[in-house]
C-alpha cells in the first residue's frame, strides 16, 4: 500500500520557471509522446496531455502547483477553507443534509469531489440570484440602458 502526503508546494526557482516555459512551448506542437531511458515511445492520452499542460502553463507563471486525488477525504477546516467559509458553519450545513461526509472517529470527513460539486452549485444559484436582481433592478428603472441584455451578460 502507498500512502502519499499532501506537502505544501513548494514555489520555483526562476531558473525552474523558465525550463518550464521551455515545456509548455514544446507542448504547444505535435503529438505528445513519453520517451524511456531504453528509448521505448508511448503517446500521451488526451486527458493525461491535458492535465500536464496545464499544470506546465501554471509551472511556467512561476505558480506552484497541488496535485490531489478527487476521492481525497478532507477535514472540515479543510474543506471550510476552500470553500471561504468558517468551519462551524461547513459542519451547520454538512448536518442539515447539504453536503455528504463520514467519520474518522470523531471527527468528520468530505470528500473533495463533493466540496467542489457543492461550490459549483452555489455559484451557479449565486450568479442565477445576481440575475434576478439585476433584472429586477433594471424593471424598477434603475439601469440608463432601455433593453436588458440576454442571459445576464452586459453586451
Amino acid at each position: 500500500m502507498v500512502t502519499t502526503a499532501i506537502q505544501a508546494p513548494k514555489p520555483l526557482s526562476s531558473k525552474e520557471q523558465q525550463e518550464a516555459k521551455t515545456v509548455e512551448q514544446l507542448l504547444r506542437s505535435g503529438t505528445p509522446e513519453l520517451v524511456s531511458p531504453a528509448g521505448d515511445r508511448i503517446e500521451l492520452p488526451g486527458t493525461v496531455f491535458a492535465v500536464l499542460k496545464q499544470v506546465v502553463s501554471f509551472m511556467a507563471l512561476g505558480q506552484a502547483v497541488t496535485i490531489v486525488p478527487g476521492d481525497r477525504a478532507m477535514t472540515t477546516q479543510e474543506a471550510a477553507d476552500l470553500l471561504g467559509m468558517s468551519r462551524p458553519f461547513l459542519v451547520q450545513l454538512l448536518e442539515s443534509g447539504v453536503m455528504a461526509y463520514h467519520r474518522v472517529g470523531n471527527q468528520r470527513r468530505v470528500s473533495l469531489n463533493d466540496v467542489q460539486e457543492f461550490q459549483k452549485k452555489r455559484e451557479v444559484k449565486r450568479l442565477a440570484a445576481l440575475d434576478r436582481l439585476a433584472r429586477e433592478a433594471f424593471e424598477a428603472g434603475l439601469y440608463d440602458r432601455g433593453v436588458f441584455p440576454q442571459g445576464g451578460a452586459d453586451e
